[in-house]
């Protein structure tokens, strides 16, 4: 290999990596919508400089004391660390911060929409759903349920369907569908209700 592109090698590794990795692990918690390619390379290359200003000290220690020389795996050992396994903590972390009451009150919530916000919580429970033209649905939202997230239009999978009686009360479960799926441009409101309270009506 050619010095100039060993070059270009190590620069890459240096200055996208880190800011990558952090990149596509932080958008497994909050996906996005895609953005130009411009813009995402400077997101990259600033995640990567925090990365090393936070590891700035052991870097500068590191290199002071020709570690390379006398302890290499050591050496090559700490760069895995800083090149790959800060990169993946660090969104880990944010995402731990900005779901901290003491750190929301200074910076916006994570989640995009409150749809997101309450379904990323994992519920369990009744759903009540009214269209626009005035007509209802309702279901129990359980494991197998299914609720799209942001940047996704929101639809939401209920898997059992219930049919309601003439006060929009919970009557029995359909037996015969594997639940229903419901497209949100149709929805007016949506209802969730605690499943005890059902259970002691039924």
């Amino acid at each position: 290999m050619e010095p100039l592109e060993k070059g270009k090698l190590i620069l890459f590794v240096i200055f996208i990596m880190p800011g990558f990795i952090s990149m596509k692990i932080y958008k497994i918690f909050y996906p996005s919508s895609d953005i130009e390619t411009s813009k995402v390379i400077i997101d990259i290359v600033s995640y990567s400089c925090i990365n090393y200003a936070l590891l700035l000290i052991p870097i500068y220690w590191m290199e002071k004391e020709n570690v390379f020389n006398l302890h290499p795996v050591l050496y090559y050992l700490f760069y895995v660390f800083v090149l790959i396994i800060v990169p993946v903590f660090l969104p880990v972390s944010l995402r731990f911060l900005r779901h901290a009451h003491f750190i929301r009150k200074y910076l916006p919530h994570p989640d995009n929409r409150p749809w997101d916000h309450f379904f990323s919580n994992n519920p369990t429970c009744w759903v009540l759903v009214t269209l626009k033209n005035g007509k209802k649905y309702g279901g129990r939202y359980g494991f197998s349920s299914f609720a799209s997230g942001s940047p996704e239009p929101e639809q939401l999978y209920l898997e059992e369907h219930w049919a309601l009686d003439d006060n929009g009360d919970f009557d029995h479960q359909l037996k015969d569908t594997l639940g229903i799926l419901i497209l949100t441009n149709e929805i007016e409101s949506v209802e969730f209700i605690k499943l005890h309270i059902i259970d002691n009506q039924k």
